[in-house]
């Protein structure tokens, strides 16, 4: 898909790699939606697309709710006029130890990481089937394909993201709607700023180094525009402590 002149629609686009999703895709001409909790940093999001060259709005959404999810993408059509792009990006941690987890902590993870994404991509399939079609990516993670003992949960849930985003090429040829996931690996982000500096150090070291959300933004760039991609699962890691890797493998 050409993405200038579309309308594109991030969760999570406040920060992290939901900002740099918007500004990648406002850059090629993109008018974006930017949504989240975060208020004020959803709107600066919409200051720095401006500066990019490009429109958008800000639409509060929380992901957990599905009338914010409508709300979410019908913003994308009166102000726009279109909805071409989904990225579902919007994700939390877990902060607590599963087994020491007294709150249920958990089921909120499930709750934004996965039912979310699900939900999301059902209502975007819904509009976009009468529209000609479009292209949907799902942030997922390495967690999703390799073990987090630390994390076992939001593991489960970007697993869930994997195999849920692979089940819906058929998509392509039904409606013209491509759906496909990307998977960093860790990134620099307030979600994982959330460890703190020293756990940063050590996770950075074990897996080679960090990714900067510009990169990872670059895939989901390459996603969009390459129409041959249905169903397709996108690594980004870090090769040999400085190289940054791209590549699409069938899972």
């Amino acid at each position: 898909m050409e993405i200038a002149g579309r309308t594109a629609v991030v969760s999570g686009g406040a920060s992290g790699i939901g900002r740099a999703i918007c500004l990648a895709l406002a850059r090629k001409g993109a008018r974006i939606v930017v949504a989240d909790i975060d208020e004020a940093g959803g709107h600066e999001t919409v200051r720095l697309v401006g500066e990019a060259g490009s429109q958008a709005v800000f639409q509060r959404c929380d992901v957990t709710r599905s009338e914010d999810l409508v709300a979410m993408l019908e913003a994308a059509l009166s102000h726009f006029g279109s909805l071409d792009i989904v990225c579902n990006n919007a994700g939390i941690g877990e902060r607590q130890d599963l087994f020491e987890d007294e709150t249920r902590e958990f089921e909120r993870v499930v709750a934004v990481d996965l039912t979310a994404v699900i939900d999301a991509t059902r209502l975007a399939v819904r509009a976009m089937r009468t529209r000609g079609g479009g292209v949907i990516i799902n942030t997922a993670s390495m967690g999703g394909l390799l073990p987090m003992p630390n994390n076992p949960v939001y593991a489960a849930a970007k697993a869930g993201v994997v195999n849920f985003t692979r089940s819906l090429a058929h998509l392509a040829e039904t409606w013209n709607i491509r759906v496909n996931a990307i998977c960093p690996s860790f990134t620099d982000t307030p979600l994982v700023r959330q460890a703190g500096e020293e756990r940063m150090r050590e996770v950075a070291q074990l897996v080679g180094g960090i990714l900067q959300p510009e990169f990872v933004a670059e895939g989901v760039v390459e996603l969009v525009e390459d129409d041959s991609r249905a169903g397709a699962i996108m690594r980004v890691t870090v090769r040999g402590g400085r190289d940054f890797a791209k590549e699409l493998r069938p899972y």
